[in-house]
């Protein structure tokens, strides 16, 4: 009888020990860009545009302050729980190149316009 305590704690740290092993096994990498944060709720899109919302906790691995706009690299367990994230670009930026992508074309598209004749002048009286 007295092995018996000894027999549940070794079984239960073998399952326990398997199962995060397992658990770790099974994180999937993903790029994502994080649409919005709710406390430990982040709603994040896909390369291909798929929306999920994953789990972010104090056991969640963070590289960087993460935020709105963020372009991630994640890894995610099936549960939807974060393992890690690691900033591959600030939403920030994202958000300057965009812009700075739209000058350039309206600046293109200007250049290519042909310039319009102007009115002739009337002659001052």
């Amino acid at each position: 009888m007295m092995w018996l305590p000894s027999l549940i704690l070794g079984v239960w740290t073998l399952f326990s020990h398997s199962t995060a092993e397992g658990a770790m096994q099974e994180a999937k990498h993903f790029v994502v860009d994080i649409i919005s944060i709710n406390g430990e709720e982040f709603v994040v899109k896909d390369e291909n545009g798929k929306e999920a919302t994953i789990h972010v906790g104090t056991e969640t691995e963070k590289f960087g302050q993460v935020q709105a706009g963020d372009r991630v690299d994640a890894w995610i367990f099936p549960n939807g729980q974060a393992k890690t994230l690691m900033i591959l670009r600030s939403g920030a930026i994202i958000r300057a190149e965009r812009e700075q992508q739209k000058q350039q074309e309206l600046q293109q598209r200007a250049e290519a316009q042909p310039e319009q004749p102007r009115p002739a002048e009337s002659a001052p009286r």
